[in-house]
This record gives C-alpha cells, structure tokens and sequence, in this order.
C-alpha cells in the first residue's frame, strides 16, 4: 500500500546523506524517508512548499483539509491551505482532478475563508486555476 512507502521510495530517487547547507534541506531530506501515512500535518506542510512528494501527499492532505480547511499545520490557522494554493501552475495542469477538489474545497468554505482573512489567497489561486 502507498502509505506505507516514503516519498523516496515512490518517486524512486533516493538523496545522497551529506552534509546539508540548511536545516530545512535537512528536515526535507528526513521526512522524504518517512511513509507518507506516518508523516505530520507539518512534515507534509514542509515538503509540499518546497514543491516535494506532493502528487503523494496532496490526497492525504486534501482528507485533513475537509475535515478542517483552516488546519493549523504548526506555524498558524490556515497554514496548510496557504501551502496548497501557492503550489507551481504545472502540477495542477498535470493533475486537475486534485485541482477540481481544492476549487471544490475553497467553493464549501468560501464564507469561513473570508471570515478567517484568507480571501486573498484563495482568490489569487481562482483567478489563475479556475
């Protein structure tokens, strides 16, 4: 079952162990070798803004979100939300089934959005992706 795989085994590309420039290189390269079913809402908040596993993750993300589309990952309400709409055009050009749901998502809980502060955002990514 994919849970039970990491990123790096299901993307087939494994990081040398080296000596990283930073730390968030070095959690990135920690959290690849977890299974994706163990990681935290922050782990996958951390390798989904650097552009990591997120074809992997975005379903297990998505879960979270429905539940609460203003999850707090670890840094503030809504930080979750915030990375998903800022991910790079050519993944939701590659994948618009995942992309359908997060328009559906942000459709279902447009007044809370609002009321949260995050209009913005949400609009940005409508504008562009919708």
């Amino acid at each position: 079952m994919t849970l039970n795989k990491s990123i790096e085994q299901l993307e087939n590309d494994y990081w040398k162990d080296i000596a990283f420039p930073t730390g968030l290189v070095e959690r990135c390269y920690r959290y690849r070798r977890i299974p994706i079913g163990n990681l935290t809402a922050e782990q996958m908040r951390t390798l989904i803004s650097q552009q990591l596993g997120i074809k992997f993750l975005m379903p297990l993300v998505l879960e979270m979100l429905k539940k609460d589309v203003l999850m707090e990952a670890d840094l503030y309400e809504g930080d979750l939300l915030e990375v998903v709409l800022k991910i790079k055009a050519p993944f939701w050009e590659q994948n618009p089934s995942i992309k359908s749901q997060v328009l559906h998502l942000i459709e279902a809980n447009k007044q809370l959005l609002v009321q949260a502060g995050v209009a913005k955002l949400f609009n940005q990514f409508l504008e562009i992706h919708a």
